[in-house]
């Protein structure tokens, strides 16, 4: 690929200014509620609290999302197998949630049609889904999709070809919402700092302050450059965030009176082309269901759920997991599907909750919110699509604590109305993607990809590339632009090549060779904005890659190359 310069239209190093501001404000102003951990819940109740009028902050120790939040099967859902559990306010909740998600950001959640195989005896296979889908329907499905409908064997081959008819009943079409789970987090976290919140990632809690028995606020060191920066951020309650992180005894705020017990979920990557289907798809298998959830040019398919008791850090796809999702699909598909179609995997942990004592102010069988003795408040359990329901139980325990009895009333929550970034209706969105190819001579594919991530500021994006002369593709196939690395840099918070294509971008996935063939590329424009030379560029690129070939590769298979010989 030919290097262009990396030039930019605000100066050399802005985005780590921004940064100093933010680690001042942290250190010398005093805030109502400093959230640590910047998942989708901790980011959530960072919105809820600032929607409220309060100061807040959030601290993060690597990067948005860098943990469950963006290894999810990127669903937003009602949770089908919550039924035949009887859980009935569950669905309905989630299902509520995904309608008002659904209005919050259409740029990066929208509706999907979902293939559910009716496999197995004649009637009762199609009497006992189609009730249980009629349920899902009643309970708020319908709102947002419509209901769903009964294909026929034919129909329902003419849709996913692949599906072995032996047994095969017909099949039903229902929809749910596919997101982008890293940059949905990530549009939470920017309109709280929009609207005044301090966001500081690269920065970890290495413990509470207290006076008098009581949390008053947390010592944060900047691990950005070494680490030896430390401050005290005061703040009137503190909101432990930290999902599976709670879980690993050694984390400076972990213990307290839930226990959380991680669950490891695994996704392979496989390019769209290799399972032949128009719709996505819903397999059942014994005990839960495995979904090839649509996603451009390829299908994520997962995932699994075993327990975990291993390094809460960046966890891999175990090659056990790879196996089992790979017998789901060809089971019920004659694709033959193997290891050396995988291009990419990843892991992430749940951070279930574990029966335990301890004053519980708020829970529920999805998550749980507690005020320690001290204080400090924990928010554990939960599900993504319930992440708002989360954020405001736990900014409500958090007032609670401060002394407001009816925090609902007298400073009630904003967030069920309040837009993400970026927002606008999708004939809106549309019409801006084709007004950009229109005005950058981009192709309709990139500027379509371009509004799918960023939404009504994909216009500025594009101004800022046509400015740099940065408007070129970052890889061969792909829509992706290399100005999207500047932005990410300025307005995103991203820090590191693995900010930018695991996150920012979904490349690390979506390449075989884990994207070594842009990383120097990438190095290059991110370094431009964070003042790297070449000497650290070079180290940059090269800690990314060998982080990114054990974190997101294929067991037994060379990154770029094919199986490994015995």
């Amino acid at each position: 690929m030919t290097e262009a310069p990396a030039v930019g239209t605000t100066p050399t190093g802005a985005p780590l200014e921004r940064r100093r501001r933010d680690l001042d404000a942290l250190a010398n102003e005093p805030f109502d509620v400093l959230i640590v951990g910047g998942g989708i819940v901790g980011c959530g109740a960072l919105l809820d609290a600032t929607s409220r009028g309060l100061r807040a902050a959030l601290v993060e120790r690597e990067d948005i999302a860098v943990g469950t939040s963006s290894r999810s099967s990127r669903l937003i859902h009602g949770g089908l197998r919550y039924l035949e559990q009887l859980r009935f306010g569950l669905v309905r909740e989630a299902l509520a949630e995904r309608a008002r998600i659904l209005r919050l950001a259409p740029h990066l959640v929208r509706l999907e049609p979902l293939l559910f195989p009716l496999i197995g005896r004649p009637i009762t296979t199609r009497a006992f889904y189609e009730a249980g889908m009629t349920l899902y329907d009643i309970l708020g499905a319908r709102r947002d999709g419509g209901w769903h409908r009964h294909l026929s064997v034919a129909e329902t081959l003419e849709r996913s070809p692949a599906i072995r008819t032996e047994k095969l009943r017909g099949g039903l079409v229902f929809h749910d919402a596919v997101e982008d789970d890293a940059r949905y987090a990530l549009a939470v976290a920017r309109t709280a700092r929009e609207a005044g919140a301090v966001v500081v990632t690269r920065a970890q809690a290495d413990g509470l302050m207290e006076e008098d028995g009581r949390v008053v606020g947390a010592r944060i060191r900047d691990v950005a450059n070494g680490g030896t920066s430390a401050l005290e951020v005061r703040s009137r309650a503190v909101v432990d965030a930290t999902g599976v992180w709670a879980a690993d005894p050694t984390a400076p705020l972990s213990g307290g009176s839930t226990r959380i017990l991680p669950s490891r979920g695994a996704h392979l990557v496989v390019r769209r082309d290799r399972i032949p289907s128009t719709v996505g798809m819903t397999i059942r298998v014994p005990g839960k269901v495995v979904f090839l959830v649509p996603w451009p040019g390829h299908w994520l398919i997962g995932t699994t759920d075993a327990p975990y008791d291993g390094p809460v850090d960046r966890p891999t796809a175990g090659a056990d997991e790879i196996d089992e999702l790979l017998a789901a699909v060809n089971r019920v598909l004659d694709v033959g599907l193997g290891r050396d179609d995988i291009v990419g995997t990843y892991a992430g942990l749940r951070p279930l909750i574990a029966p335990s004592g301890g004053s519980t102010v708020t829970a529920s069988r999805e998550h749980r919110v507690v005020r320690e003795s001290n204080g400090l408040v924990r928010v554990g359990g939960g599900k993504y699509t319930t992440y708002r329901v989360m954020a405001r139980d736990t900014v409500d325990v958090a007032l609670v604590g401060l002394g407001d009895a009816s925090p609902s009333a007298s400073r009630p929550s904003r967030t069920a109305n309040l837009r993400l970034i970026g927002a606008a209706d999708r004939p809106e969105l549309d019409r801006l993607a084709v007004d950009l190819a229109a005005r950058h001579g981009l192709a309709g594919s990139a500027a379509r990809s371009l509004v799918d991530r960023h939404g009504t500021t994909a216009a500025e994006v594009a101004a800022l590339g046509a400015a740099s002369d940065q408007l070129r593709p970052l890889a061969p196939d792909h829509d992706h632009l290399e100005v999207e690395v500047a932005w990410a840099a300025r307005h995103e918070l991203a820090m590191s090549l693995d900010d930018i294509l695991a996150r920012r971008m979904r490349l690390v996935h979506e390449l075989k060779d884990r994207a070594a063939a842009i990383a120097p590329r990438v190095g290059q424009l991110l370094g431009a904005e964070l003042d790297w030379d070449a000497d650290r560029r070079r180290r940059e690129v090269d800690h990314f890659l060998a982080g990114a070939r054990r974190e997101f590769g294929v067991p037994g298979i060379v990154a770029g190359h094919g199986p490994v010989s015995d």
